[in-house]
């Protein structure tokens, strides 16, 4: 999902090698220079090339040119940066080889998502539409001082088109192949001097791209409604207010999680209907009235109110505060096993609200001192529930090796040779919960020491109060556990005492801070160096090993990281080439990831230590006032330093990934046509942090995962997009093309499944094709 001045080639010589895509506007430019981006990274309007961070910005205008509309998308073309998307319930955010997914309500992100600087980090309710945005800010490293809790090693920050005091409309229609249709429309009104207001919403839906083998609605399909409603309130004197409100609704249906150790059958005769194929059609079941009937797929809805204002005192000071409530609830239900007899039926109900208020002094007077200082309160409460519906009579035949291979056995066959005793619906259930109030006080300072040396030093302090829970249920034993070992317990889940959730309380505090050196080499060149430190609270985890007994509570201890980093940033040719790079290294202490225990249940983990080193580079080249090259170029060498993992690859962590694009413009006599022909390209990546390897995994029953093959190679997807835009008219006629070699690649693998030594693999988007209109007034 990245601005730079005249130099000497001495002070060029970082940058020669780097490679990446800075924001370019969607129209013409007006010179040859490339087009710049003003940020707030550092909580005060800044050029791009003034920020020493490494830093990607996207305008609103670069977004819509390119067709990004989604994070998965924008991960293609920010290096360092990456999102993995197997639904809009559950993302990974991964932010230098570092992922934030997990969707325990106890547990904290390490990449924080902000819209308009307010938290929006938990992953089931993070990921939203990118529609009517003014810019999209990417920063990397740590970044708990300038955005506070959850940026251990990086924040993204959507900052929405507010309000504005001028008229103005537009309205874009979108169609293609797989059903794909997308209407998205915006109204800003002026409604007095000092009060406007804008409307915004967008509407996308697109067939699955997974074959459903036992028909109905096919896999991975998007159902997408979004709303947002912004008031702007400027009386023209020291006061502005903005307040807005967004909606969200999304109703994909299920994803293809696929087993590729059983073949898809029909579950009524056991007839093989389909192929091993990671991107093939899947054969994936569902439980008639398990969550009140609800089919596979999701049923997610979010919204949140925010009010941004700003006083200025006098012309040195401006008070700022930050207002916001959130809420999010999802339920998705999925066929873990991936295969069509219905051994195993699991939903996700995750849940969560959350409020916060900030106060931020800004002191800029204009002279060698800028700084800001603040406080802020944050309370989130939330919960994550997991129902299980078993069929014991196929899991006692699977848990003994009886379940043959490729073609399974029908479901007549199954209840003539399992046992009669077995059940074929036994219900499981975890709850977990976690509640946080979050105090924290900040300030960071700037210090021109010379025209060309400026030295900022920033600090937060954190105090959490946190209250952790968990409990479970089961409807009755499990048979098969019963007559193994004559021992009441559930085969996935044990029940808590009484099956009520059991809560302990405790708090946690630290401190992060960063130290920044900027050198002003030249009129268009930048130099900085800095050190920095991110945090990401202790956990406090449930879970329950032994039937009726009270919960137990794990701690892991908060997970530091210590970052070094040095760039530079320049322009050259008058501004027509912008060029970034930046090296850096991380190391880690009680690196916090999970494991299954010989339970099934997925536990927290201290992996020990880790290091992280890399380089990040972007490039921007405007060789006419037509045309524009952007590249991207990203290296992540992060590893395990110790421990159960050591030398293991992070999950989700390729160790190059780049990107190229050109943008070509050409006015003719009937108008003017631009092209956009973009490639992304990432090396090998592992799924999970035991990067698939036999000896780490633990598995439940007779199959045990031997096959190194839960990982993606190496793979690009080549995306075009070409415009016409009529001379004089506000319309603009468009066609697009995406994965146009379609290349097959997966999005992620092992999942539920890989438990039991079944992994299964979630198929990446095959080749779209699409037009579209669009107006602007």
């Amino acid at each position: 999902m990245r601005a730079i001045r005249t130099t000497s080639l001495a002070g060029a010589s970082l940058l020669a090698l780097t490679l990446a895509g800075q924001a370019f506007a969607a129209d013409a430019p007006a010179s040859t220079e490339v087009q710049e981006v003003v940020v707030t990274a550092q909580k005060r309007e800044q050029s791009v090339l003034d920020v020493p961070i490494a830093l990607t910005a996207y305008s609103g205008e670069t977004l819509e040119a390119l067709g990004l509309s989604e994070f998965e998308e924008l991960g293609q073309f920010v290096p360092g940066f990456d999102v993995q998307n197997q639904s809009p319930n559950n993302p990974g955010f991964v932010m230098r080889g570092i992922t934030s997914d997990s969707g325990e309500a106890t547990t904290e992100p390490r990449v924080s998502v902000y819209q308009d600087g307010v938290s929006i980090s938990k992953s089931r309710g993070s990921y939203v539409e990118l529609f009517d945005l003014e810019r999209v800010e990417i920063a990397k490293g740590p970044q708990s001082t300038l955005y506070g809790r959850g940026a251990l090693i990086g924040a993204v920050n959507i900052i929405q088109a507010k309000a504005r005091h001028e008229a103005g409309a537009s309205l874009k229609i979108e169609g293609g192949d797989n059903g794909y249709a997308l209407i998205e429309g915006v109204v800003n009104v002026p409604i007095s001097d000092a009060l406007a207001v804008r409307v915004a919403a967008r509407s996308k839906k697109r067939d699955g791209y997974v074959e459903n083998l036992l028909g109905g609605e096919d896999f991975n399909s998007t159902d997408t409604q979004a709303v947002r409603v912004a008031i702007a309130y400027d009386p023209g004197d020291r006061f502005k207010l903005d307040v807005l409100y967004n909606y969200q609704q999304d109703k994909p249906s299920g994803t293809s999680f696929k087993s590729l150790t059983y073949a898809p059958t029909d579950p009524t005769t056991g007839r093989v209907i389909g192929d091993l194929g990671r991107n093939s059609g899947a054969a994936l079941s569902s439980v008639d009235g398990f969550e009140n009937g609800q089919e596979l797929g999701l049923n997610r809805r979010l919204w949140s109110l925010t009010a941004l204002a700003s006083y200025k005192l006098n012309d040195a000071f401006t008070l700022n505060s930050t207002s916001a409530y959130r809420y999010f609830t999802g339920e998705e239900v999925f066929d873990p096993d991936g295969f069509s007899l219905p051994m195993l039926t699991f939903a996700e109900d995750a849940q969560g609200k959350s409020a916060s208020q900030e106060f931020r002094l800004n002191y800029d007077a204009g002279g060698r001192v800028t700084a800001f200082g603040g406080a802020s309160w944050f309370w989130e409460d939330g919960s994550q529930r997991v129902p299980m519906l078993i069929n014991e009579k196929i899991a006692g035949l699977f848990l003994s090796g009886a379940l043959p291979r490729p073609g399974g056995l029908s479901l007549p066959v199954i209840n003539a040779v399992a046992p009669a005793a077995l059940p074929s619906a036994r219900r499981e259930e975890y709850t977990n919960y976690g509640e946080t109030n979050s105090y924290d006080v900040f300030g960071d300072v700037t210090f021109k020491a010379t025209d060309r040396l400026e030295l900022t030093a920033g600090a937060r302090y954190t105090y959490d109060d946190k209250t952790s829970g968990y409990g479970a249920t089961m409807s009755s034993p499990s048979i098969i556990i019963l007559s193994q070992t004559g021992t009441q317990r559930g085969l996935i889940v044990q029940p808590t005492l009484n099956g009520q959730a059991q809560y302990q309380d405790f708090t946690d505090n630290g401190v992060t801070y960063r130290l920044v050196a900027r050198y002003k080499a030249a009129d268009n060149t930048s130099l900085y160096g800095s050190v920095s430190t991110g945090r990401r609270p202790k956990v406090l985890a449930g879970s329950n090993g032994t039937p009726g007994a009270a919960a137990t509570f794990r701690e892991v201890a908060a997970e530091e990281v210590t970052s070094y980093e040095a760039g530079a940033k320049t322009a050259l040719l008058d501004r027509r080439l912008t060029l970034e790079g930046a090296i850096y290294r991380y190391d880690y202490e009680n690196f916090q990831t999970s494991q299954r225990d010989s339970n099934g249940q997925t536990i927290p983990l201290n992996a020990g230590e880790a290091k992280a080193t890399g380089f990040e580079g972007q490039a921007n080249f405007q060789a006419t006032k037509n045309l524009l090259v952007f590249a991207t170029y990203g290296y992540s060498h992060a590893r395990f330093g110790n421990g159960l993992f050591d030398g293991n690859h992070f999950r989700l962590s390729p160790d190059h990934q780049a990107s190229i694009g050109v943008k070509a413009s050409v006015d003719t006599g009937v108008g003017r046509f631009t092209l956009i022909p973009t490639y992304t390209w990432q090396s090998e990546m592992f799924f999970d942090n035991n990067n698939d390897i036999a000896a780490l995994q633990t598995t439940t029953g007779v199959i045990k995962d031997t096959v190194q093959d839960e990982k993606q190679k190496a793979y690009g997807l080549l995306n075009l997009r070409l415009t016409w835009q009529p001379e004089n008219s506000p319309l603009t006629f468009g066609a697009f093309a995406t994965n146009v070699l379609e290349q097959k690649y997966i999005k992620d693998a092992g999942n539920t499944g890989d438990a039991f030594g079944i992994p299964t693999f979630i198929a990446g988007e095959p080749r779209f094709v699409g037009v579209s209109v669009s107006i602007k007034r």
